[in-house]
């Protein structure tokens, strides 16, 4: 009992109470609902909802119950080191710590709007880095090409370039080899993340930016959404997939949260949050 009241305790600590985060922190959005109908990789298994119960039973109670059928890679998804390299972490062996960080994000929508097929290269990150400093160590770096918040509503075609299946009719943006090589070589963050079906552009035929990337247990984010409520710095974003054994990626909740915190040297939310959770670990061993 005495190690549930300390628990307890470093709840008060920091601040937390039943159904909210220290500060009352602004929470962002960045996943796509999954719903039927939503654009799909090709090849690849269409998204599929079913109601098997939805209203009162035999029994004498409500009850609803559903199945779901859907590829790994499905609407806002992470893409693990394995999907490309033989050998790397599967989506079930990524550390937490690797799916968390300070987010960064870096809009090209004024070069991709009247050139789908426009890939982001090392002077897109330059560039940024001019305005913002340097991207930190560990960072989620979001990619806003825009795509998304135009697109992704108006179904494959519209988000995708083509709803025939044809992967050579894909027309997407996506990160240059040579943006993803000068990551690799100069920069260390723990994930990337996209609002495009794919890291690499949509005529890509070689995938040389997962090539580049996974190699370095970088992780990816594809199809997220709403990175137009993302500030460009000062948020902490936590990408949590299913975790499916020996996959290869997976559906994700994609967040962030934005305080007077996360942009600060003083304490963090996630600060907060890893701290109160590695305590919490050693406290229940003890009992």
């Amino acid at each position: 009992m005495s190690s549930l009241l300390l628990i307890a305790a470093l709840l008060g600590l920091f601040g937390y109470s039943s159904g909210s985060l220290p500060g009352d922190p602004r929470m962002i959005e960045l996943t796509w609902r999954l719903e039927n109908g939503m654009p799909h990789w090709p090849g690849m298994v269409p998204y599929n909802f079913t109601i098997v119960d939805r209203g009162m039973i035999p029994d004498g109670f409500y009850l609803e119950l559903n199945n779901i059928y859907l590829a790994e890679h499905t609407g806002t998804h992470l893409d693990a080191p394995a999907h490309f390299i033989q050998g790397e972490w599967r989506l079930d062996q990524v550390p937490l710590k690797n799916l968390v960080g300070p987010g960064v994000v870096v809009d090209v929508r004024d070069k991709t709007r009247d050139n789908p097929d426009y890939e982001i290269g090392p002077e897109d990150f330059q560039d940024w880095e001019r305005e913002h400093g340097r991207i930190p160590d560990g960072s989620v770096l979001m990619l806003r090409t825009g795509w998304g918040e135009w697109y992704w509503d108006q179904g494959e075609t519209a988000y995708l370039g083509t709803d025939t299946g044809v992967t050579s009719l894909l027309h997407f943006p996506g990160l240059k080899p040579e943006g993803a090589q000068w990551l690799a070589d100069n920069r260390k963050m723990h994930v990337i993340g996209i609002d495009t079906g794919s890291m690499d552009n949509g005529q890509s035929v070689q995938k040389m930016s997962h090539r580049i990337l996974l190699p370095k247990r970088v992780v990816f984010i594809e199809n997220v959404g709403h990175l137009d409520q993302l500030p460009v710095t000062g948020s902490t974003v936590y990408a949590m997939p299913i975790m499916i054994g020996q996959g290869s990626g997976g559906p994700a909740r994609v967040f962030a949260i934005v305080d007077d915190r996360t942009s600060a040297c003083s304490v963090t939310t996630s600060t907060i949050v890893t701290v109160f959770l590695a305590l919490s670990s050693v406290i229940l061993n003890m009992m």
